[in-house]
């Protein structure tokens, strides 16, 4: 969608260029055209992104059911994230996409960075994934609409009345038909470590007695950790699928601990296998 968008206006651009300032195919033999044309290239990024945003802005706007996660917003939104990886010099190299399954599911990984969704979200390209996500994120300008938009679920830091109705929303929406993801961990570990996991959060899970498709992700934090800024390798696994029928005898507390050390075992592979 959006490399579309993005050779559109570039066209757009390049012929208002050549019609603004009369250039035919014979004037490339000076250094203007060619300036002119990668003027062209540097406006149709900014201006695809921007189009993207205002389109799904004014559309979350004017659409009556705003319960409803529609494919367009999904694919919309993954085509950003996509842009959002290129620019960030994110290479995400996924194992395991064959585990993800057909149907819905609640999705459950450990939380590295601010990055962690810009680089899981397009995994799911077929699949529309709303996250529960930290309240701050939903009061940017352009970033909160789209977060909303998109179907994610604000929650607060502190577990209180708030962060349960946001558990309680997100079981809505998984009953609507939506696939759900949320980080245990509650914030951010900033390396390949995780902290303490959350149990109340697994009532999104065990509520609905949902499947939960588990991830592991790798290298997140190290994103901006070379100078010149380089081109960076991060990693996510997708287990096999948890079925309900395999953790319903399980409180939240034991299935936690459970979906944890599954996590980490993956994190030692990793250790050992990159460097």
């Amino acid at each position: 969608m959006y490399t579309f968008s993005f050779y559109f206006f570039w066209g757009a651009f390049t012929f208002l260029f050549s019609w603004l300032f009369g250039i035919t195919d014979s004037g490339f033999d000076t250094v203007i055209p060619y300036s002119l044309l990668l003027l062209a290239i540097i406006i149709s990024w900014p201006v695809s992104i921007y189009i993207q945003l205002l389109i799904m802005y004014f559309w979350g706007k004017v659409r009556k059911n705003t319960d409803t996660l529609d494919m367009l917003d999904h694919k919309f939104g993954n085509s950003l994230l996509r842009l959002g990886q290129r620019l960030l010099r994110l290479k995400v190299i996924v194992s395991g996409k064959e585990n993800i399954p057909e149907g819905k599911f609640i999705f459950v990984g450990n939380h590295q960075e601010n990055y962690d969704i810009i680089a899981l979200k397009p995994i799911f390209n077929n699949h529309p994934l709303c996250f529960i996500a930290k309240e701050p994120l939903f009061t940017f300008p352009f970033l909160g609409p789209w977060m909303s938009i998109i179907g994610n679920i604000p929650i607060g830091r502190v577990a209180n009345r708030s962060a349960a109705e946001s558990i309680i929303n997100g079981i809505k929406r998984y009953k609507y038909g939506h696939s759900v993801g949320i980080f245990p961990e509650g914030k951010r570990s900033f390396s390949n470590e995780m902290i303490e996991f959350k149990p109340g959060a697994f009532k999104l899970a065990i509520k609905p007695k949902s499947d939960i498709l588990i991830g592991t992700l790798y290298n997140l934090d190290k994103i901006f950790g070379t100078f010149p800024y380089k081109r960076h390798k991060s990693y996510i696994h997708i287990h096999p699928v948890l079925k309900y029928e395999d953790y319903k005898d399980l409180n939240s507390i034991e299935l936690s601990n459970k979906v944890k050390a599954i996590i980490q075992e993956q994190l030692n592979v990793f250790k050992k296998e990159i460097k």
